[in-house]
């Protein structure tokens, strides 16, 4: 944001030497207000969320790169190739501001409508589909870019695979099952988009996240929207806060005998383990040993628990 002001500050100043200057603009807009609605109790929470948008004119532009000896955005401009305008307009804009993805909307209705067990409120996401789809929105125009870190990729396929199961359910609610939507195969079906591509809740997890960036704790970040599946998350992950609230979920999700029964020789545990057993590199009962007050022998015998698709409502 610093380099958003000093680059203000000298079109401001620049712009006051001239009448031909007083001409070159620079427009601030700021987004609206998101209403939530509740409707079980009928009311409503407002919350703003502003963010500022810089639009910056052609003629502002030229005029920055003709008149101004800002060194960082005359390095980015000096090269032996011809710039044409568009080129210059995306160096300027890329010097004003560096794009990351918020998960603002997302963060609201997850704290409004899930529960700190991960009860969700289906009825209550679905009065307020058009917010799921407002924030789908900024996640399909904000990809991740490579210089994204690690902890900022993964928040965001995190949220956009939960928010587009949501919106998936909601959008049919009710139902019994998540296994009720698409002839049983819900997970194969190609909606939710991201920059230029179209991807499955199937492909996120199985063709980015799994193959690229070695967390085994991807499963309990990843909702299926059953009984049996780790809990939602009451809020967004953000790439601050990521360890910790991977961390959280583990031990929330080992440590709940409805899906893990653990005991020092005796060992019931969720058809994850065996689905993704390949994701615990270190092994299933070290993994299971670091969340868990019980450690468990290496040597056990493990079973798996029958796994409950129903509706996690």
């Amino acid at each position: 944001m610093q380099k958003v002001f000093l680059l203000l500050s000298i079109l401001v100043s620049l712009s006051g030497c001239t009448s031909e200057k007083k001409e070159k603009k620079i427009n601030i807009q700021t987004e609206n207000t998101i209403v939530i609605e509740d409707p079980i109790n009928k009311n409503k929470v407002k919350d703003t969320i502003t963010k500022t948008k810089i639009i910056v004119k052609k003629e502002t532009i030229d005029y920055v790169l003709n008149s101004t000896r800002n060194k960082k955005v005359e390095e980015k401009t000096k090269d032996d190739t011809p710039r044409n305008e568009e080129t210059k307009e995306k160096v300027v804009v890329k010097e004003i501001e560096k794009i990351k993805s918020d998960h603002t909307i997302w963060n609201l209705l997850t704290k409004k409508y899930v529960s700190t067990t991960g009860k969700v409120n289906y009825k209550g996401f679905k009065a307020n589909i058009a917010q799921i789809e407002t924030y789908l929105l900024h996640l399909q125009n904000i990809a991740p870019q490579k210089d994204w870190t690690k902890n900022e990729k993964l928040a965001y396929w995190f949220n956009l695979y939960n928010a587009s199961t949501i919106h998936l359910v909601a959008s049919t609610y009710p139902v019994k099952s998540i296994k009720d939507i698409n002839n049983g195969k819900p997970w194969d079906k190609k909606f939710i988009k991201s920059g230029s591509e179209i991807y499955s809740l199937n492909e996120i997890e199985n063709t980015i996240v799994r193959p690229n960036f070695n967390e085994p704790r991807l499963h309990v970040a990843f909702n299926c929207a059953a009984v049996s599946c780790p809990k939602l998350l009451n809020e967004a992950f953000t790439p601050t806060k990521l360890n910790s609230q991977l961390s959280k979920l583990s031990s929330a999700w080992i440590n709940d005998p409805s899906k893990n029964k653990v005991t020092e020789n005796d060992l019931e545990i969720s058809k994850i383990f065996d689905w993704y057993g390949v994701d615990f590199k270190k092994g299933i009962i070290p993994f299971i040993n670091q969340y868990t007050d019980t450690k468990v022998n290496d040597s056990i015998k493990i079973k798996y628990l029958e796994y409950n698709w129903d509706l996690n409502d």
